[in-house]
């Protein structure tokens, strides 16, 4: 017992000195560029709002959980659950899996200010079973001294027996350092509907993030300008 007690203090010692290496972002609704180090794992967490969308005016909640690990210092692997609070009905809509690829070294001098990252994520819907969604992202960030420009293209496709649809996702953003780990910002993100049924929306707010030990954490309150009201965003992350 005297040595699980000790061997208890030195494991949560150990992870209390750990600092931040999270693969956060700066922005609450778009990828980052920055990587877990090789081998790494961190817990990372989506909460999304969509206002007064469309001409119905819906509203819904969405959440995303999963683990993300570093396979290697280019490469992670993140597993997801997806539940939805929409009008009429509450629970998990899809469970998934996607692949992140960063090109460029993970230490930031060998990097230099341009980083890019690509991501390719596979998920099955749970209330329809022959349902299946792809989604995908290429993002590329500037690091000019204490600000961070950030484009994210993204794209989704969703088929359903019967039924299909693709939108576009493009998003941009730029933040600025206040202080250390604490940086305010504007961000742009739409969802355009290219084939199907849904709502094409726009909307652009102020954005902050946050990094603090082992914590990051960003969010944004996006005013729409048009097939919404607004959409405001917490993306946030914990490295184990």
């Amino acid at each position: 017992m005297r040595r699980l007690a000790v061997s208890t203090v030195f494991i949560v010692a150990v992870l209390h000195a750990r600092s931040a290496h999270a693969g956060r972002t700066h922005f609450g609704w778009l990828y980052g560029t920055d990587m877990i180090p090789e081998r790494g794992v961190e817990l990372e967490n989506w909460i999304v709002e969509e206002n007064k969308k469309g001409d119905a005016k819906s509203d819904e909640t969405s959440f995303w959980w999963g683990p993300v690990m570093a396979l290697t210092e280019h490469v992670e692997f993140a597993i997801s659950a997806e539940a939805a609070d929409e009008t009429g009905f509450v629970g998990f809509t899809r469970w998934g899996a996607d692949v992140r690829y960063r090109p460029q070294s993970p230490d930031p001098i060998d990097a230099g200010p341009f980083t890019t990252l690509f991501r390719l994520g596979a998920k099955r819907l749970i209330h329809d079973r022959d349902g299946v969604r792809g989604e995908a992202d290429a993002v590329a960030s500037y690091n000019a001294g204490p600000a961070i420009i950030s484009v994210d293209l993204g794209a989704v496709y969703e088929h359903v027996p019967m039924a299909e649809e693709f939108e576009f996702r493009p998003g941009a953003g730029v933040s600025f350092r206040v202080v250390k780990d604490f940086r305010l910002g504007v961000e742009t993100y739409s969802e355009l509907i290219a084939k199907g049924e849904g709502t094409s929306w726009l909307v652009v707010g102020p954005t902050a993030s946050l990094t603090h030990g082992r914590f990051w954490g960003a969010a944004t309150l996006g005013i729409g300008l048009f097939g919404i009201r607004d959409a405001p965003r917490l993306t946030f992350g914990v490295a184990l």
